[in-house]
């Protein structure tokens, strides 16, 4: 893939279906990554998070694994990070 991968504004339950659809696209664009162990996503502009949009991230780390990759979270925003944190996901986020 060659231009970065940036999470949206919104990473919540009003954006769940069209952020699902972005993550399926990278993951079906990214075929000639698959050897890179570490994938980057930019996750600095997320202005609103909640427990749906971190749950679409939990699912695309599952997706990345299951390819043996993992998921980087680059400069996390305050909001992505607190939405973690209230769900007790601050080591995975620190990951």
């Amino acid at each position: 893939m060659s231009e970065p991968r940036s999470l949206p504004a919104e990473l919540s339950i009003y954006t769940a279906a069209d952020t699902h659809a972005l993550m399926l696209r990278w993951l079906d664009e990214d075929t000639e990554a698959r050897d890179v162990r570490l994938w980057p996503v930019q996750a600095g502009e997320v202005l609103q998070a909640d427990a749906a949009g971190v749950q679409l991230l939990l699912a695309l780390d599952h997706s990345l694994h299951a390819r043996g990759q993992q998921l980087r979270l680059q400069a996390p925003s305050d909001s992505l990070t607190q939405a973690c944190r209230s769900l007790g996901l601050s080591a995975w986020l620190a990951a």
